[in-house]
């Protein structure tokens, strides 16, 4: 009996839970419907009226004629920058990129430094990312576009964007207090529980909530610190090996000098050759052929002299004549 009052204790939170969460919910959504421009009749008194209440409650003033810079200061907006840049030095603008990251309060993410070979040779390319404070995103900005030589010029592409997470960080602020409530009230069931069998249940929905508590908290953490401090991937290039290879212009009398002076050079190395050849060679020359021309003549000799040898074996009658 007890076990069953127990389970029925459970059951009531639980149900209880899911219906303040629906009731949220549901006033949540009427909040959005009555804001909504299509609707015909807007009480605008209500708005505020609401708005002061839930602004009281979390211990924050409210001011109706708030200006649009007020009101734009509540929203939670992660800006990220993508930069393109050539310059003369890319490892000196790295250096000066991340000294600068560093004295506003900022720290590197990412850096890769790499060789790229063109046609006038090998030069650094340098992908950096950095985390800034994102009241200070636009003058970084315009002090890393200030590194290149001729900013107006220099600078290949430029890209920042803005995601808005107002609204998915309110959900999770709303999440985490009903969870801390559960949390809460499982905390109580667990310490007046007396069975073994109640306590493991308990604690096996207590260290669910437990576990859900902190994944809203993680990624409400990276929310806060993302739009907090703006993210700047930069990438430097070297500007000289953007220039294109440059191919003077063909000129035909150029082509006709080159050829007269080859063949002049070409005149020279004969006559340079046959002037060896009669002072150095020829008198070396001049035995080695009378020599070789005795020994060709001795070699026929003996060749003839062979065949008629031959010619007597074969033909005995042709000696007898």
């Amino acid at each position: 009996m007890k076990k069953k009052k127990f389970g029925l204790l459970v059951m009531l939170l639980v149900v209880g839970l899911l219906a303040s969460a629906c009731a949220a919910k549901s006033a949540s959504d009427e909040a959005i419907s009555q804001s909504a421009p299509e609707e015909p009749s807007y009480d605008m008194a209500y708005e505020e009226e609401a708005v002061e209440s839930e602004m009281a409650a979390e211990g924050r003033s409210f001011n109706s004629g708030a200006s649009d810079s007020d009101a734009s200061a509540e929203r939670m907006v992660i800006y990220n920058a993508n930069l393109q840049i050539a310059v003369q030095d890319p490892l000196d603008t790295m250096e000066a990129i991340i000294s600068m990251t560093e004295s506003s309060g900022g720290r590197v993410i990412y850096s890769n430094t790499y060789q790229t070979n063109t046609a006038r040779g090998s030069f650094p390319h340098i992908s950096l990312t950095v985390r800034v404070p994102a009241g200070q995103l636009d003058s970084i900005l315009a002090a890393i576009k200030n590194l290149t030589p001729v900013p107006d010029d220099d600078v290949i592409s430029e890209n920042v964007s803005g995601q808005d997470v107002t609204a998915e960080f309110t959900d999770l602020s709303s999440r985490l207090r009903n969870l801390e409530a559960a949390e809460e009230k499982l905390t109580e069931i667990m310490d007046q529980a007396q069975d073994t069998e109640d306590v493991l249940a308990v604690f096996d929905e207590l260290t669910y909530y437990r576990g859900e508590i902190e994944v809203v908290k993680g990624r409400m953490k990276y929310l806060k610190e993302s739009a907090d401090l703006s993210a700047i991937t930069v990438e430097i290039i070297a500007k000289e090996s953007l220039q294109p290879v440059q191919k003077g212009g063909w000129e035909p009398k150029g082509t006709v000098k080159d050829a007269y002076e080859a063949l002049i050079e070409a005149g020279q190395f004969i006559v340079d050759a046959a002037i060896w050849l009669g002072i150095y060679c020829l008198p070396f020359l001049i035995p080695l052929g009378v020599a070789v021309y005795f020994l060709i003549k001795i070699i026929r000799k003996r060749r003839a002299k062979r065949k008629a040898e031959k010619a007597e074996i074969l033909d005995p009658t042709k000696s007898a004549e």
